[in-house]
Formats: C-alpha cells, structure tokens, sequence
C-alpha cells in the first residue's frame, strides 16, 4: 500500500525519474559512489565508450550504498574512464517519503480522522481505502510542499492558496474529505475550521 501512496505522492509533485550519468576515472579504488542520492538503479556501464557487460559480470550497484563496484572484468587500467548510466527522482527517495507519509498518518489520527499505523516502510494498518490513500498522499504532498496551490488526483483536488499555514490547510482538506470523501475540495481563507 505504502508503495501506492508514494506513487501518488510522487505524481502530485511532479517527481519524475530522470536519467543521469556519473563519469569517473579509474586510478586504483574500483568502487564509486554516484553524484545522485537519489538513484533507483544503474542502466549501463561504458569504460571508455565500450559497453561492459550486465550487472554482475564486470560490475555490481548497491542502491543501499549508492556505489558501483567494478568486479575487475575487464580489468581497469589506470586513467580508463568509466561512465555511469542511471536512474533517480530528482528531490526525494522512497525512504523520505515514507517519513513524510508517517507524518500524514499523525496529522490523520490529531484531526480525528482515523488512527492508521505505519507497520513497516511497506504496511499501513488497517489498510486505507482507495480514497483514505489519495487522502494520505495530499496531506503527504502538503507537508513536503506546503507552498503549491494545487493539488490533483483522480477523485480528489485540493485548491489553496499559498499564504494559509500548512497546518491549517492539512486541517481543513481532513475537514471537508471527512464530509466528503471525494471530489473537488477548495480551501480558501474564509472555510470555516472543521473538526
């Protein structure tokens, strides 16, 4: 579920994979690390602009160190340059949404809406409904980004204007998502606070 609502999330904030390349040159360690924290995975390896074989046979990546290790086939010469395909978000990892994600789940339980319970980085309990996910991903997208005026998915959008205090627009969106758990919700300075 969580994998879900981080999607969602991902999409309200226009979050989209991008393709980077890391260029390093070899002198005597064969482990590098890649400029983005962010990375979701390495594509293609070039040692100087030859293709080295998959993942496994001539290197390896490990996205819980965000390093490449070059497994010494073919074996590097000093000065050969290596050039890193990969691909990473931009501004945030799985990891951090997750926090932000635990976040919303507080503000849920402080507005009385509903006590869900972050499990693990994967489990939510009891499992949200498909728009309680589209809520989480709002209040989510709210926290991260507090200053976009708008907010859209499918079932549910979210207008406001920038100057209201985050925790005030996270209150009123619960408010009126509890009267109406789908469809247009517009925040403006004069709603009234609802619990």
């Amino acid at each position: 579920m969580t994998i879900d609502i981080i999607s969602k999330v991902r999409y309200l904030l226009n979050e989209n994979v991008v393709t980077n390349r890391d260029i390093f040159t070899y002198e005597t360690k064969s482990v590098f690390k890649l400029a983005d924290e962010n990375t979701i995975d390495v594509s293609t390896v070039y040692r100087n602009d030859v293709l080295i074989a998959e993942s496994g046979n001539g290197w390896s990546y490990s996205p819980t160190t965000n390093r490449i290790t070059f497994l010494g086939i073919p074996t590097l010469v000093y000065g050969d340059i290596l050039e890193v395909v990969s691909t990473a978000y931009p501004n945030y990892s799985d990891i951090e949404i997750t926090n932000y994600i635990n976040s919303a789940l507080i503000y849920l339980s402080v507005n009385h809406y509903y006590d869900f319970i972050m499990e693990s980085a994967d489990a939510i309990y009891p499992t949200p409904t498909a728009s309680e996910a589209n809520l989480i991903a709002m209040v989510t997208a709210i926290l991260i980004k507090p200053d976009n005026k708008t907010y859209r998915l499918p079932d549910i959008t979210i207008n406001s204007p920038s100057d209201i205090p985050t925790d005030q627009k996270i209150h009123r969106a619960i408010a009126i998502f509890k009267k109406d758990c789908h469809g247009v919700v517009d925040i403006t300075s004069d709603v009234e606070d609802e619990a």
